[in-house]
């Protein structure tokens, strides 16, 4: 499957923890950056500035609920704290943003290990906020000029 992946962070070093979040995305499969990475303002207004990007991913995943767990399952990795709250500021944000599969929503149980997050998880394809943030779609586009990148940069 290949998927849309967007990264942020505003908490920390937020480009070494993008860094890392590409890295850990390797683990998933392969991975084209976008060549653009933006400074947002946090949209609650309570924290510090974001750093964005996305990045394509080419995954052997084939079920886009499978492939959110382990997005969420890095983020965890990478120190995110889901308990303080939705719009918190944040080491590493994953978002699956579309996938080459048909779109839709889904809610299942959460595994064990994701418990934490919710009894039960949540999923809507394409991401429904995506297209009206500059900030997913500038990156995104960038993606799109063939002499910004380089090629996908394969897994590990």
């Amino acid at each position: 499957m290949k998927a849309i992946i967007a990264l942020g962070s505003n908490l920390g070093d937020r480009r070494g923890h993008l860094a890392a979040g590409l890295e850990a995305l390797r683990t998933l499969g392969a991975v084209l950056p976008s060549p653009l990475v933006m400074e947002t303002p946090d949209e609650s207004g309570r924290g510090p500035a974001y750093l964005n990007t996305v990045a394509i991913l080419v995954t052997d995943e084939s079920d886009p609920c499978r492939l959110l767990e382990s997005l969420l399952r890095l983020e965890l990795v990478a120190g995110r704290d889901r308990k303080a709250g939705k719009n918190a500021p944040r080491t590493l944000d994953l978002d699956l943003i579309t996938t080459d599969g048909p779109g839709g929503s889904w809610a299942w149980d959460a595994p064990e290990d994701l418990r934490a997050l919710g009894a039960q998880l949540t999923l809507e394809l394409p991401h429904p906020r995506a297209f009206s943030r500059p900030f997913v779609l500038e990156p995104w586009k960038a993606l799109s000029d063939p002499g910004a990148c380089s090629g996908v940069i394969p897994r590990n």
